[in-house]
C-alpha cells in the first residue's frame, strides 16, 4: 500500500464531492452539494482556513481528508481539526487511514501546531481504534453545536 496525497485545487472539487456524498451517507449526515461546493471552494481559496487532500493508491481515488485551522487559548494558539477523513470501502483495512492521520500530523508539526482534534461518530469503532492507536484521547467534555 502506497498512499499518495494530493492537495486539492479548484478543478479537483468535482472529485471530492462524490466522496463527500458517500461519506455523509454512511455517517447518516445530510449532504447538500451546493453547500459542500461553496465550503470546499472557500477552504481552497484561503489556505489559512484549511486544506483539502485527495488520497490515492496509484491512479485509484481512495478517499479524502479535510484539515481546518482554529485558534484557542486552551490549545496555546492555532490548533487543527481533522474535520473529515473518508476512505472508500474497498481501500479500508489497508492502512490508508493510518497513513492519512500520520500525514496530517506531519503537516501540523511542520506548521508549529501543538494540538490536533477530531470528531468521530460514536458508532464507528474502526475509526475510534485507529485514532486511539495514533494517541488520540477522548475529552471529558461533550462537543455541542448550535446552527446559526
Amino acid at each position: 500500500m502506497n498512499a499518495l496525497f494530493q492537495l486539492v485545487s479548484e478543478p479537483e472539487v468535482e472529485n471530492v464531492l462524490p466522496l463527500m456524498r458517500e461519506f455523509y451517507s454512511q455517517q447518516e449526515m445530510a449532504f447538500d452539494e451546493a453547500v459542500a461546493r461553496t465550503a470546499l471552494n472557500k477552504a481552497i481559496a484561503n489556505p489559512q482556513l484549511g486544506h483539502v487532500y485527495l488520497i490515492f493508491r496509484g491512479q485509484q481515488l481512495a478517499g479524502y481528508f479535510v484539515l481546518t485551522f482554529c485558534f484557542s487559548l486552551e490549545f496555546r494558539g492555532k490548533f487543527a481539526l481533522l474535520d473529515e477523513l473518508y476512505i472508500r470501502e474497498q481501500f479500508r483495512r489497508q492502512k490508508f487511514g493510518r497513513s492519512a492521520v500520520e500525514f496530517v500530523q506531519r503537516i501540523c508539526r511542520d506548521a508549529g501546531i501543538k494540538a490536533l482534534r477530531l470528531e468521530v461518530w460514536t458508532g464507528n469503532q474502526a475509526a475510534q481504534s485507529l485514532y486511539k492507536a495514533e494517541g488520540f484521547k477522548a475529552d471529558d467534555r461533550f462537543l455541542m453545536t448550535k446552527w446559526l
